[in-house]
């Protein structure tokens, strides 16, 4: 069995992004043409419908059911960020990677938090093959770069309490744990648009948005050795391109030796 959950969203209200619907709809279409997935296989969740309780919804059926030797497929691209937690006596005592779905306020009622994440993808049974592509940002203190002349960036820009938040676990030097460390312990692979403290571009490319990351992964992925290569070299290989087109992102792959030794959603 095939499954895939692609969520793209551009309308995010006072901060829209421009390619993330090109990105899963340019994934929809490789998986239909060259991976063996039917039209049926995927969902897609785009701008206005990409709600916080959507999305947890749709993820639910994506791990639903599935047995060895299934192929799913996770691609987020849209804004992400950092969320400082406090402990009961109110102090900054963590930090939590996030994704913003289109109804996103900085409320746990409108973010998805690494943690929730854990609890669904710890659902896969083994023998499962399970890509999560994160064409996002995940920086809490990167977003004075949302200015840039060329392309947007991935991140969202926070309101003063949280900004506020966010430097102070800076200063206590707080470590995020993050979608890294739940990528090593579960049965995934996920494919970041870049390092935790980096941005990720949203540009133009032959006169079309797309997200960075998903623009290069696809070509990468439709050449000629592209479904066969290790997901390590995939991945090395789509950051040197990003690289030679000037760039400072630097995707990332997460995951155990084993997961990252396979081809991307191999047979």
């Amino acid at each position: 069995m095939n499954r895939a959950l692609l969520v793209g969203i551009n309308k995010y209200p006072g901060q829209p992004l421009n390619g993330c619907v090109n990105d899963v709809q340019d994934m929809a279409n490789f998986l239909v043409s060259r991976c063996g997935f039917a039209m049926d296989d995927i969902r897609l969740l785009v701008d206005e419908r990409a709600t916080k309780d959507a999305i947890v919804d749709r993820l639910n059926w994506l791990v639903t059911g599935l047995k060895e030797g299934d192929r799913i497929l996770f691609h987020y691209s849209g804004h992400g960020a950092q969320l400082p937690t406090r402990n009961p006596e109110g102090e900054v005592d963590g930090l939590d990677e996030v994704i913003c779905p289109v109804d996103f306020d900085w409320s746990d009622a409108h973010l998805i938090r690494d943690k929730e994440f854990n609890k669904i993808f710890s659902l896969l049974p083994n023998g499962v093959e399970c890509v999560w592509i994160s064409d996002s940002c995940h920086s809490g203190d990167l977003w004075r770069e949302m200015v840039q002349p060329t392309f947007n960036i991935k991140t969202i820009i926070p309101p003063a309490d949280i900004n506020w938040r966010l430097h102070t676990a800076i200063e206590k030097n707080i470590k995020i744990r993050g979608l890294k460390m739940m990528a090593s312990e579960l049965n995934l692979a996920l494919i970041s648009g870049c390092k935790s403290n980096q941005t990720s571009a949203d540009a133009c490319f032959d006169n079309k948005y797309n997200g960075a990351l998903t623009y290069f992964l696809l070509k990468e992925l439709q050449s000629e050795n592209g479904l066969n290569e290790p997901l390590s070299t995939l991945v090395a290989n789509v950051c040197g391109a990003l690289k030679k087109h000037r760039y400072s992102q630097v995707p990332q792959l997460e995951g155990t030796a084993t997961v990252k030794s396979k081809s991307f959603l191999a047979k």
